[in-house]
């Protein structure tokens, strides 16, 4: 593992000093010279962490990748880092943001400005820091004066129905709850607002887990294409027993994406494609989306690295218009 050498002098002052070091989750990660906690990443970054007696806390694996956290020593070893299986609300970067909020004693205007200027569907209105009284919304304010409100204080448009959940609830109870209240308030322990987790931030991050998984299912059709009606049944069965893959083949489709690669990469195979591009560099492109593709299968909530994400986009026009002159 590549352990940046200024992370080995904060060891170093961890051990000697007996002092423990803040960091972000984000910062914790690049010391191992990693964007993302992959099974792989976090299996290696365990390891180190059991061999230097250190530990993080709270556990770096659970964290939002921009929260804080205590790398510190440890007084006794433990034989394993444990992590939960279930992903919290506090993964999302909305929970972490603290929300902008108004006081039940404000005028109607001030809340009517901060709506406005923020492009906000709705604010929470406390009755102090720790305390919520609940939301006013366009829609709050709109039936207030329909129903001739002319009241120019929050507290006569507040809508107290205000659900709010602990910033370690599971994200898909979370999810539930917000589609059905538009949004959901998020608060610490100490009962404080963390954030404001609102049908838009679910919709975005439903995409960032989702987007990565059509683009490839478009590259492995795209791929398909390319194949289609270049080889017999009999040239395929017979490329996979020399190769001794276990699975049997009667369609193009029954291949994997690893068995595309190792396909096309024969010279001899690549002549019957008639593609006017060069092999080998295609070649290894292909081997770098599958090791994306094997990183997005493993469903990480944090999604691909924006480098990734355009290695998929890349890949999918090229194939897309490589298909045109086929």
């Amino acid at each position: 593992m590549n352990i940046k050498p200024e992370f080995l002098q904060i060891i170093k002052d961890i051990k000697e000093q007996n002092i423990d070091i803040q960091l972000t989750t984000r910062d914790f990660l690049r010391y191992f010279s990693c964007e993302k906690r992959t099974k792989g990443n976090k299996g290696r970054i365990d390891v180190y962490l059991e061999e230097q007696n250190l530990e993080t806390s709270p556990n770096y694996a659970e964290l939002w990748i921009d929260g804080t956290l205590i790398l510190k020593h440890k007084a006794r070893a433990k034989s394993k880092a444990s992590t939960s299986p279930i992903q919290k609300i506090s993964i999302l970067p909305a929970a972490n943001k603290p929300p902008i909020s108004i006081s039940r004693d404000a005028k109607l205007s001030d809340a009517i400005t901060q709506m406005m200027m923020h492009n906000f569907s709705q604010l929470p209105v406390m009755s102090n820091p720790r305390s919520v009284a609940g939301f006013i919304t366009w829609e709050s304010i709109g039936y207030g004066i329909t129903n001739g409100n002319s009241s120019n204080e929050v507290k006569d448009f507040l809508d107290t129905n205000v659900t709010i959940v602990d910033l370690d609830k599971p994200l898909l109870d979370a999810i539930k709850i917000v589609i059905e209240k538009d949004f959901v308030l998020v608060q610490k322990k100490d009962k404080s607002l963390s954030g404001i987790v609102t049908i838009a931030d679910i919709s975005t991050q439903f995409l960032l887990l989702t987007e990565p998984f059509l683009l490839l299912e478009q590259i492995e059709n795209l791929i398909r294409l390319l194949l289609d009606e270049k080889f017999l049944v009999q040239d395929i069965k017979s490329f996979c027993e020399e190769e001794e893959f276990e699975n049997t083949i009667e369609f193009i489709d029954d291949l994997t994406f690893g068995q595309y690669i190792r396909l096309i990469e024969k010279p001899d195979n690549w002549i019957k494609l008639n593609l006017k591009i060069d092999r080998i560099p295609f070649i290894n492109q292909l081997d770098s989306i599958r090791e994306i593709r094997n990183d997005i299968m493993h469903f990480d909530p944090e999604g691909i690295t924006p480098e990734q994400k355009q290695s998929l986009v890349n890949m999918a026009k090229f194939l897309t218009e490589l298909i045109k002159y086929k």
